[in-house]
């Protein structure tokens, strides 16, 4: 929403003294706001009239008729004219089209909430109350019109000149056909989007060149489709319609295509598919907007509930201009009480902390420090003082681009830490910014010994390992010493090596620990590879029959279900790649698979409530922080230490387990 209210001293330079006749209070004691009437066009005159009057929400009486409107403001260029209570008011071209095209569909006058006019953009406090008020404005709308501009964010054209151009008839036609098509596509093959992507592998249904730019003119190309705040009001609306000047498409046409698809979660958001893309790319660019819309809009209206960290992750995407509506502009669509009040005056490190603070007290686990979708390949930006955030805190306005792939640990794949932390949780410190926790260090980082970044995992082992590991590897075994404890795990080093590599589990998105007879078998192949110039080492890919998936974005199975009931027999893949982490091992023997900006010295510690270990790195001491003080790595995984042995030896006395400050 900023980036609409950012506008406001705007507005004021333009409309001056108007405001303050225009408006007047509103009560936010009354969930009052302000409705515009659209009054139908006179005879001979061109301009458009506008009524504002007052409402209120949630009344015990019925509440207010009203539609709601969802668009992109563009340029703030508040050049063009309309008449609002008998005062000349300017707006912005954009908004002064979308009036004249609503004002020619009906003879009535029509209710509309519209922002830029229904807020007083010049009252600061104002805008701050009704942003809070956005759950409710958009729930309680009879529907919301989100209109399709083909226009806005078309280069080299000025604002006001846009709705002259002479592209803008041929651009509206595409997306009059783009929904024509979608309506054709819905009623025609009454399916599941999975079920239409099956007939388009089998050669039965393909979007040809003239299909993929009708549709994309829809759901591709409208830059409303990245803006951050229109995601939580088309989420909302208990109707919804998709509308350019002379077409109009209801949601209700799309969302059949969607139920049998599993929603996108936090940790479900990849794109990883089985499906070979000459099929797959048609569906993926036109209907993931859809689709994460949709996974919203039946959460809020089945009374599921939705978590904040689903939501911050499943429009990570949008954009916004300020980085404080990361957080702000997807509240109302949050079901939790998460604490979090609208304000900015706070600052966005304040805020972000807020938020993971939030998180972890929701969740009472840490997988926003050890499972952080918003994990950066160099560690937190805080770790070389690019930013002034603890490195503790989520980067929320991290692109999925700019961030590392994410140890996944959901489904009890991995469980290294126990299942709770302390909550609420703690920060000390002047500034409350540091974080303590719980747990337990295994060991500390040793010289990282490669310098590629990307070596073969031949040449990695012999660097660590020496290459009599591969020629007699019953004479190198792996067996760490931690806590003063020699630990059996009964693996060669070779096989731990490679088991680390792998992180000793099958390839995403169908992901599962490795069972023992493929361990055996994987041990042999994997010591063959390693001896061969050209090195990938191996590891299970899991199918499901012919069909591949249940989903037309790729197989992404829900938290309770059991693979080990689907999957009859893997794939040994020849290709797998470590991704975002490198090999290390500890001054003490353990193998780990870690971030690339961990180094020598780092310590490793597994923490009350982390599903995974996490690389730490001392920091400066502080005033107000007694103990030593670290920063965060990054996620690390640790061979023979995923699943509660640290919190064993513990409970056993080799281990001891303390606080731990994370500033």
């Amino acid at each position: 929403m900023t980036e609409k209210l950012d506008h406001g001293p705007k507005v004021m330079s333009v409309n001056g003294e108007v405001c303050a006749t225009i408006y007047k209070p509103l009560d936010n004691n009354r969930q009052e706001i302000r409705l515009l009437t659209l009054l139908p066009p006179r005879d001979g005159d061109a301009n458009i009239y506008c009524t504002l009057s007052h409402a209120v929400l949630n009344t015990s009486s019925e509440n207010p008729k009203y539609e709601a409107l969802s668009y992109v403001w563009g340029e703030p260029d508040f050049s063009e004219p309309i008449i609002l209570n008998n005062h000349t008011f300017f707006i912005t071209p954009s908004l002064k089209y979308i009036l004249s095209c609503l004002r020619q569909r009906d003879d009535q006058p029509r209710v509309l909430w519209v922002d830029a006019i229904c807020i007083n953009q010049s009252d600061v406090e104002e805008r701050g109350h009704q942003v809070a008020l956005m759950r409710e404005i958009y729930s309680n709308c009879q529907r919301d019109i989100a209109w399709l501009d083909p226009m806005i964010g078309k280069k080299g054209v000025k604002a006001r000149d846009l709705y002259n151009h002479p592209d803008l008839d041929q651009e509206e036609n595409w997306v009059r056909c783009g929904m024509e098509l979608m309506r054709e596509i819905a009623e025609k093959n009454p399916q599941t989007l999975k079920e239409l992507q099956d007939q388009a592998r089998e050669g039965g249904y393909r979007l040809v060149t003239g299909s993929q730019l009708a549709l994309g003119a829809v759901f591709r190309q409208p830059t409303l489709w990245s803006r951050l705040w229109v995601m939580q009001e088309l989420s909302l609306a208990p109707r919804l319609t998709l509308m350019s000047r002379d077409a109009e498409l209801s949601w209700d046409v799309l969302k059949n295509l969607f139920k049998d698809e599993p929603y996108f979660d936090a940790f479900h958001m990849g794109r990883e598919s089985s499906h070979s893309l000459e099929y797959y790319k048609d569906f993926s660019e036109v209907f993931v907007p859809i689709k994460l819309i949709e996974d919203q809009r039946r959460l809020m209206t089945q009374g599921k509930g939705s978590k904040l960290m689903d939501v911050l992750v499943r429009f990570r995407e949008m954009e916004s201009t300020d980085p404080r509506d990361k957080i702000f502009g997807l509240l109302g669509l949050v079901t939790e009480e998460h604490g979090i009040n609208v304000d900015y005056m706070t600052s966005v490190p304040q805020l972000y902390q807020q938020a993971t603070a939030s998180l972890i007290n929701l969740t009472a686990n840490l997988d926003i420090l050890c499972q952080n979708p918003f994990e950066r390949p160099k560690g937190p930006t805080a770790l070389d003082g690019q930013r002034k955030l603890p490195s503790w805190v989520a980067e929320y306005d991290s692109k999925r681009r700019q961030c590392a792939t994410m140890l996944f640990a959901q489904r009890g794949i991995f469980n290294a830490g126990i299942k709770n932390c302390e909550t609420p949780c703690r920060l000390i410190g002047p500034k409350k910014d540091i974080l303590v926790t719980k747990g337990t260090i295994l060991g500390t980082i040793a010289p990282i010994l490669q310098d590629d970044k990307d070596p073969e995992a031949r040449d990695v082992m012999n660097l660590y390992l020496g290459k009599g590991a591969l020629e007699k590897p019953q004479e190198h075994l792996y067996a760490p010493k931690v806590g003063g404890k020699e630990i059996s795990t009964g693996d060669t080093a070779i096989r731990a090596f490679w088991r680390t590599m792998v992180k000793d589990c099958t390839l995403p998105p169908r992901m599962r620990r490795l069972r023992p007879t493929e361990i055996e078998r994987l041990d042999v192949e994997n010591q063959e590879q390693l001896k061969t110039e050209w090195s990938p080492l191996q590891t299970y890919r899991l199918h499901f029959g012919n069909k591949y998936s249940r989903s037309a974005f790729g197989y992404q199975p829900a938290d309770d279900e059991d693979l080990a009931k689907l999957d009859i027999e893997g794939q040994i893949s020849h290709h797998y790649s470590p991704g975002s982490f490198m090999f290390a091992a500890t001054d003490n023997g353990l193998f780990l698979a870690t971030r690339f900006a961990a180094k020598q010295g780092d310590v490793v510690a597994v923490l009350d409530g982390g599903k995974v270990p996490l690389a730490l790195r001392k920091a400066e001491s502080r005033d107000g922080a007694e103990g030593e003080l670290y920063m965060v790595v990054g996620s690390t995984y640790v061979h023979g230490f995923m699943d509660g042995e640290a919190e064993a030896g513990v409970t056993e006395g080799w281990l001891e387990k303390r606080e731990i400050l994370i500033a």
